[in-house]
């Protein structure tokens, strides 16, 4: 069977076209998630679900459980049962599944969701489910984020500004499920606003328009002490919303790019787009900024920096600085 995008399976399943076997794998659960949430809701009738949907967990069920559950044949009016197993990543003999993925029953819909594991793509197993649905949750890359964060809000009918979406993106990481939760969250306060900007933000994810992680990259790329140094002073006083492993975290995808864009200046400012994995050529120009600011030679040092003050956050070589101190202490050794 040829490879199924996320899409294309939601759209299939929406259609009544299902495949006797799915398995979804890998590390991220929001599309497993979503998935089988897509499965539990368009296979079977609200009335037909009692006897006909049952739903195991990994840690609980042997491919001998699973198989004989699958044979069974559904109550009628139902065409289908569905058997869920839930976390199938604990399942300890689950390639002893080979023989009923050989000959699957014709009235079952089989659904493994193996959360931050994969088969053996060595194996039998591996290579029998690809006569049905394989699909793999990968991480969606950093570049990808904005454009994920604006189409899934233009399905809740709303549309976002590109800072507010940039914001969101470099605050809450590649972890879909938080974004989809928080987004959520939002718009339920959001009225008739048609498009979602800085402040709506800030007043329902709790993210500050002027004290953020993307602010704080902007001062340090341009040297600007004064901000930079108030950014941490505002990390300091809410320690468990902005960490210091987050900020240096960020601080070294933004230096990255900087290195990048340093080491490639001579293209053209769409090829830089693409190299950076940027939306648009007006996100180019906080790097150009930093590029006026910083050399090759010092953006390597800054590399090291950051990979020793990550490890004294985390304990090592430390004598137990504060965190907010320890971001100040790097800063401005950063811009000095």
């Amino acid at each position: 069977m040829a490879s199924l995008t996320f899409e294309n399976i939601l759209s299939n399943i929406k259609s009544k076209k299902f495949d006797l076997i799915y398995v979804l794998q890998g590390d991220e659960g929001y599309y497993i998630d979503k998935i089988i949430h897509a499965l539990e809701e368009n296979v079977l009738k609200e009335e037909e679900k009692a006897f006909n949907q049952t739903i195991i967990y990994g840690k609980d069920a042997t491919a001998m459980s699973v198989s004989m559950a699958a044979k069974r044949y559904p109550m009628p009016p139902a065409e289908f049962q569905l058997i869920i197993v839930k976390e199938a990543q604990l399942m300890k003999d689950i390639e002893d599944l080979e023989a009923y993925f050989e000959k699957p029953s014709q009235n079952t819909i089989l659904c493994l969701g193996l959360k931050g594991k994969k088969l053996d793509g060595r194996k039998k197993l591996a290579k029998l489910v690809k006569k049905f649905c394989l699909f793999n949750a990968d991480p969606i890359k950093e570049y990808q984020l904005p454009a994920w964060i604006e189409t899934y809000i233009r399905t809740k009918g709303k549309n976002i500004d590109n800072n507010a979406n940039m914001m969101i993106a470099e605050y809450l990481g590649n972890d879909l499920s938080k974004i989809a939760n928080e987004v959520d969250k939002m718009l339920i306060n959001t009225g008739d606003s048609a498009v979602i900007n800085l402040k709506h933000i800030e007043e329902n994810i709790g993210i500050s328009k002027e004290y953020n992680v993307f602010e704080l990259n902007n001062a340090v790329g341009a040297k600007n002490f004064n901000k930079a140094i108030q950014i941490a002073h505002y990390f300091a006083s809410d320690k468990k919303k902005n960490p210091l492993v987050l900020s240096i975290a960020n601080l070294n995808t933004f230096f990255t790019k900087v290195y990048l864009y340093l080491s490639h200046r001579d293209k053209n400012p769409y090829e830089l787009t693409n190299l950076l994995g940027l939306r648009g050529e007006f996100a180019l120009k906080d790097y150009k900024t930093a590029s006026q600011q910083y050399s090759q030679i010092k953006v390597e040092e800054i590399f090291g920096l950051l990979k020793y003050y990550d490890l004294r956050g985390k304990g090592v070589e430390s004598s137990g600085e504060d965190e907010g101190a320890l971001l100040i202490e790097l800063l401005v050794k950063i811009m000095k």
